[in-house]
């Protein structure tokens, strides 16, 4: 009997709900609604990347413990990794803001400074936008960068018998988030790695760049919402499946170290946690020690395996105790409390 397909994860349903009322997209947009960005044709065998995110207070932070400078960072951070999943280089950035009318305004500067470090970092210029007044505060941004046709990365491309890696260990954002949350006190260089990877990511735009250059990856994703529902929509958009081992997932040395603490399996903060902003892509086997050599040219860290592309569907992960398919089990907005912090 043929086995019955997943059902999409409930954020997934009414994007792909949304996108049908809009119909389809005119002929000089490569790629629309379903991608880490939109892409539109440009002269000279470019693409113009464009992509937009939110953030909003009780929903993705909260300001008891988040400095504006790190929330004006991480809402420029978690769009230039939409652009590093594409393998571009990111250009110019607009800013919206809604803010309520009895907070300090000098708060909503050091939103600015801090989103004015990560431009500066990574060469972006923010060149405009838009501020409202709003019961709580929402930081929107939206990015656009360039890259060639012909090297754009994608969702869709991975094919069975393909690697999968990501581009640094996982969980640590998760760990970080519990933390905060929590009020844990662990020790200090402990604790202040894991929540610095929460409150300020750090986009892979090199990484990305390497990948599209050198024509490496077959597919390319931004682990947001964690492994289980980004390598999922790998999985839809290329029309294949993927197992991954348990013990060969990477999990942080940070995150198991304070796992006694956190209470919590790291294998969960792993794959479910989300928010790392590692980029998370496949690789034909063949062009493994291509890959590696291509890192160490550029000066980063040898991408990490993580499991394989097979044939069918889902994302399975195999343990001591069988097989899970964990399809979707990430963050997925409408499927949790919206007063949790997304994590």
């Amino acid at each position: 009997m043929k086995k019955k397909p997943a059902p999409l994860p409930e954020e997934t349903a009414l994007i792909l709900a949304l996108s049908r009322r809009f119909g389809p997209p005119p002929p000089e947009v490569v790629l629309g609604i379903g991608d880490d960005c939109a892409a539109i044709a440009l002269d000279g065998g470019r693409c113009l990347l464009w992509t937009v995110d939110t953030l909003v207070e009780g929903v993705h932070f909260n300001l008891s413990y988040t400095p504006m400078e790190k929330l004006g960072w991480k809402a420029l951070a978690v769009n230039l990794s939409d652009i590093a999943a594409m393998g571009g280089e990111a250009r110019y950035a607009l800013l919206s803001l809604a803010w309520p009318k009895a907070r300090d305004r000098a708060q909503a500067l050091k939103l600015a400074e801090g989103m004015a470090q990560a431009a500066r970092e990574y060469v972006v210029a923010v060149i405009g936008g838009d501020t409202v007044a709003a019961p709580e505060v929402a930081v929107t941004v939206t990015v656009t960068g360039v890259v060639a046709a012909s090297q754009m990365l994608r969702r869709a491309g991975a094919r069975a018998g393909d690697r999968i890696y990501v581009t640094g260990p996982l969980g640590e954002s998760a760990a970080g988030l519990e933390v905060l949350l929590r009020g844990l006190a662990l020790e200090p260089n402990l604790q202040a790695a894991l929540t610095q990877a929460h409150l300020q990511p750090r986009p892979q735009l090199r990484a990305g760049r390497v990948l599209a250059q050198k024509g490496l990856a077959t597919s390319a994703i931004d682990l947001s919402d964690g492994v289980a529902t980004d390598l999922a929509h790998v999985c839809r958009e290329s029309g294949v499946g993927a197992r991954i081992p348990a013990a060969h997932v990477p999990v942080s040395p940070r995150v198991k170290a304070a796992a006694p603490a956190l209470r919590q399996d790291p294998l969960d903060l792993a794959l479910k946690g989300g928010e790392d902003y590692q980029l998370l892509f496949t690789c034909p086997p063949d062009k493994a020690g291509a890959l590696r050599a291509a890192f160490a040219r550029a000066g980063l860290p040898e991408p990490l395996a993580l499991g394989e592309i097979v044939p069918g569907e889902g994302v399975v992960l195999i343990t001591a105790r069988g097989e899970e398919d964990i399809s979707g089990q990430g963050f997925d907005h409408f499927r949790v409390d919206l007063g949790e912090e997304e994590n």
